[in-house]
């Protein structure tokens, strides 16, 4: 990535901005709020999993600019502690993380919420892999949600905001 240049894909259009700082970071954040209008992830509490550097960047990038409270890590165990000890609205994990994978991270998360009866986060896998049997084997494990790499963000951030609303209204 040009450190002077930022490039997003909102909405299925892509748009550029020159920031002002080096970092390539320093004003995308509210950029991207104007560009998109209402922050459908408004106080939501994301834990983000992905061990990929960059695509861990990426999707912090885009759930913030959403309005999203992103605590993102990048192997299964972070992830487990986060989400135990936030009870976030959301878990965005990868499948395929170094050491435990993703579907660790769902049991313990699931068997944490049922013996301290805590209303179930949203679960999304987050993976390259499109096969059935990692469909099925994500849902039936305790991930409600499945979408295959590379997710489009509009997509993303618009299944996270229908499952966030759709849990809270109980």
């Amino acid at each position: 990535m040009n450190s002077n240049i930022a490039v997003a894909q909102i909405g299925g259009k892509q748009q550029g901005e020159t920031l002002a700082k080096s970092d390539g970071l320093t004003g995308f954040l509210e950029q991207q709020r104007k560009m998109s209008g209402a922050l459908r992830l408004d106080q939501a509490t994301i834990v983000l999993v992905e061990d990929d550097p960059d695509s861990r960047e990426s999707l912090t990038l885009l759930l913030e600019a959403e309005g999203a409270h992103v605590v993102a890590v990048a192997d299964a165990e972070e992830g487990v502690e986060a989400a135990l000890r936030l009870l976030p609205d959301a878990v965005v994990c990868d499948l395929e993380l170094p050491a435990m994978d993703g579907f660790y991270l769902i049991q313990r998360l699931r068997d944490h919420e049922i013996r301290g009866d805590h209303p179930p986060s949203v679960a999304v896998a987050l993976t390259g892999h499109t096969d059935d049997a990692y469909r099925l084997r994500s849902i039936g494990e305790g991930f409600q949600h499945f979408m295959t790499k590379p997710a489009l963000p509009d997509d993303l951030v618009t299944l996270l905001h229908d499952a966030i609303h759709a849990r809270a209204a109980g």
